[in-house]
Formats: C-alpha cells, structure tokens, sequence
C-alpha cells in the first residue's frame, strides 16, 4: 500500500500558490488595472418609412471601461460602440436601452445613461378649411362682403399629434380703406412651423361695394327641360336656402326672392346637383353668396295598377 507524504505534498502546493500571488503582484505592479470614461457617439437605426423621431435622442453617452494597463494605453472612444435599437411602428414616449460594445479583454463598467427616452411619431396628411381673416375696415361709405376663397381647402402634412390638433387655416387680407374689389393672393397659416402646407397661398376674392340696405330673401330654383320618359321631378332645393341681397331700399324692399340661374333637367334619370349663380334683378346692387348649389330629386313614376275584372263588372 502506497503512503502519501502530506508533508512534501503541502509545501508544494504552498509553492504553487506563492508563486501564484507573485505572479498576480507583478502582473499589477507591471500591468495594472486601470478605469477610463470615454464620451461615445450613440448610433441608432433609422425608423420605418413616415416615422421619424420628434425629441429624446442623445448624441453621445459617457462610458466607463475597465482593463490592463496595456490593453488601455491606446483606447480611444472610436473602438467602443453604443447602439440604440428603435423597434418598428410604434410610436409615442419609449424607453430604449443603451447596448454597448468593448474590445476583447476589456470590461464596460457603467453607462451614462443606461437608456434614453425619445419621442416617435408619424407622418400624415388632411385637408382642412381656410378661414379667411379681414384686416383692418373698409373706406367711409362703403362694405366689405364675405370673401370668397380658392381654394376653400388645403392639405397639411407633418407629426400626427400636430396635425389631429389642426381644424382650419387662415389668410389675411388687408382691407383697409378699401373702395373697389380685392382680389389678393395670399399666404396661408396654420401657427406650427412643423407642418407643411400645400398649397401654401390661396387667392381671395372680397367683394367692396358702397354702403347699401341689404335684406335676406329665399332662392328658388329654376329648372328648364324634360327629365327622361317614365321620370318626375320630386323637388328641387338649394343651398344655401336664403341669401342676402344689397340695394337701394326703394328697389330692394319688395323682392322676396331670387330665381337661379336655369338648371338644365333635360333626360335625367337620377338626382343631380349644380352650382349656379343667381338671376339679380334690376336694383339689386350684390348678392351673399352669389352663387348656390341646386340639388334636383328625381324619382320613378309610380304606375297605377290596372283594376280587376270583378271591380269592373260593378262599375
């Protein structure tokens, strides 16, 4: 039976480990273990087609390594990577983490920050009313009407949470001292530098006539042809119903309505629509508005059934 000598045994297994502790001595004393914060540019994805980022990205994140002497004597921030990672189509407040990425044998010790809070948002469009704003009032004597507007809409693109918020447009028009007619191209605002507007400019008609009475009166629609064989004309109407009329009081103060311009029904078959102007007579100086849509009803005849020979006899 074989007998181990522990003694011999242990004394060289103290020997290993001794040599062991000065080698780690040396090596620290040699080669120490050092720590570095490098200030490194944040890389991100771009996000999917019509999203994009509205606020929260960083530039650049401050890094802590830790590693040899030797290993990080010629360390600089361009051989570290920190990364951003933007999932697809979402959007709103998201918290990312920031990954980063150090040279084999090197530790990354902390991250400054850890993650980052950005805003997603999307790219959308509408169409919104203008709204025409007068600046400023007509000359002494004289009214300005409602303008009128072309287009009476326009198309604003930019982050949806922008966008949703925005009903109307506006243009301004400088009326001041007006003795005539303004028609103005003017811009078009909507009060946020992050959307874009399209068309930008829209022309403004506004109607300067002299001061005058004015009076509301109905329209009556005026319709000229034949609809199609086996069709009747259920009603017409327009719209607006009322308009508003400016004269003279002597001239104005009698009319109660104002005819259309004719509406050609000849072989229709179905509903139709047209924007007409108005039959002004004599005295009338404007009209408000001066042109309305008419909307013509047209409808089947019915066909009265044929009576019953037993209704006949007892005629």
């Amino acid at each position: 039976m074989v007998r181990l000598d522990w003694q011999k045994i242990s004394m060289r297994l103290l020997a290993v480990l001794l040599a062991f502790v000065m080698w780690l001595y040396v090596s620290n004393e040699q080669n120490p273990v050092r720590e570095m914060v490098l200030n490194v540019e944040l890389e991100y994805n771009e996000p999917s087609q019509n999203y994009f980022i509205t606020g929260g990205m960083t530039e650049s994140v401050k890094v802590k390594v830790q590693g040899n002497r030797d290993d990080m004597n010629n360390l600089t921030a361009a051989d570290l990577r920190a990364v951003v990672n933007i999932p697809e189509g979402k959007t709103g407040e998201l918290v990312l983490p920031v990954e980063v990425t150090a040279p084999y044998k090197l530790k990354v010790v902390q991250v400054t920050p850890e993650e980052v809070t950005i805003s997603l948002d999307r790219m959308v469009e509408k169409q919104v009313a203008v709204v025409v704003s007068l600046q400023g009032t007509a000359a002494q004597g004289y009214t300005a009407l409602a303008p009128v507007c072309r287009p009476e809409t326009v198309t604003i693109r930019g982050p949806s949470r922008v966008v949703n918020d925005i009903n109307q447009v506006t243009a301004a028009v400088d009326i001041q001292n007006a003795a005539q007619e303004i028609v103005q191209t003017a811009a078009v605002n909507s009060l946020s530098a992050q959307v874009v507007l399209n068309p930008s400019s829209v022309q403004v008609t506004v109607p300067v006539i002299a001061a005058l009475a004015s009076k509301t009166v109905t329209v009556t629609p005026q319709l000229i042809g034949s609809v199609m064989e086996g069709y009747r004309v259920v009603k017409s109407t327009s719209d607006p119903v009322v308009v508003t009329i400016f004269g003279a009081p002597d001239a104005i103060n009698h009319i109660t309505a104002l005819q259309t311009e004719p509406v050609d029904v000849q072989g229709a078959g179905q509903n139709l629509s047209k924007e007409v102007g108005l039959s002004i007579p004599a005295g009338v100086t404007a009209a408000q508005p001066s042109r309305v849509n008419v909307l013509v009803e047209v409808d089947m005849v019915e066909e009265t059934p044929p009576a019953s020979s037993e209704e006949s006899d007892n005629t």
